[in-house]
Order: structure tokens, then sequence, then C-alpha cells
């Protein structure tokens, strides 16, 4: 065996790796994530705000509006969905302290697709193919104004 002085005498050599080139495509981090978040929710809030509004509008049809904004706000969907909107408002301020706006605000036009679905779904909201179109319109658009972005800074 031999001794520690001879060991510690020893070159060591050590392995070192040239930083591969990034990777072109979609880069997620925290920001991303936050900004998911921020439309999943802001989205969510929506829809809970719309039921809410829907089951307090056949209960309140002939009032007058004061009563009608109470009897709105008294709704649990609606008081939900204004705290779930909330909370995708503070997802959407951690996003833009990470993030340049002009890379992000077009993303938050996924919320058109997101609503626009869950219209249909949750509500069974008919959805004429010219708006579908218009939606698909706005999609393509976020795609390539994003991928001539870098996504600013963080």
């Amino acid at each position: 065996m031999p001794s520690i002085s001879k060991l510690q005498e020893a070159p060591v050599m050590l392995e070192t790796k040239v930083p591969s080139k990034p990777r072109a495509g979609l880069r997620v981090g925290l920001a991303e994530v936050a900004l998911l978040g921020s439309i999943v929710f802001a989205a969510s809030g929506h829809l809970l705000i719309k039921e809410g509004l829907n089951v307090a509008a056949s209960a309140t049809m002939h009032e007058g509006i004061w009563l009608r904004l109470l009897a709105y706000l008294g709704q649990p969907s609606v008081f939900l969905g204004l705290c779930v909107y909330g909370i995708g408002t503070l997802a959407w301020i951690f996003a833009v302290s990470k993030r340049e706006i002009s890379y992000l605000f077009p993303l938050t036009a996924l919320n058109y697709v997101v609503v626009a679905l869950g219209g249909r779904l949750l509500f069974d909201e008919s959805i004429p193919l010219k708006r579908w179109a218009g939606i698909l319109v706005v999609v393509c658009g976020v795609v390539l104004m994003n991928r001539s972005s870098e996504g600013g800074t963080e």
C-alpha cells in the first residue's frame, strides 16, 4: 500500500468539460413557470367569475343595478374567481420582475385559448369557426413573436 505522502505527490488529472452550446428552443425557468401559472390562474378566475354571474343573474334578473352588483359579489364563485385571479396577478408580477414585458405580454394571449375552451366545455357556449380561426391567428402571432425573442434578462 502506498504511503500517504506518495499519494499527495502524484499528479492529479482533472477532467474539464467545455460548456456545450445552449440548445435552441424553449428556455424554461421560474419566470416561465410563473407566467404559465398566471395564465392558468387568470383564465380559471375568469371562468369561476362567469359561473357565479350565471347563478346570480338568474336570481336577480328583475332587480336594480346595485342589488344585482351586491348579488354578484355575494356569489361564492365570484369571490373565489377574484381570489384565483389575484393569485394569477401575483404570479404575473413575479414573471415580469424576471423577464422583459415585451417577451411575456404576448404570451398572455393564450388566455383567449383557455377561456374559449372553458366557455365551450363548462358553459356549452357555441364558438363559431371564425372565432376559432381568430384565436388560431393570435396563437400563431404569439409563436412568431416569441421565436424572435430571447426572453429578456433574469
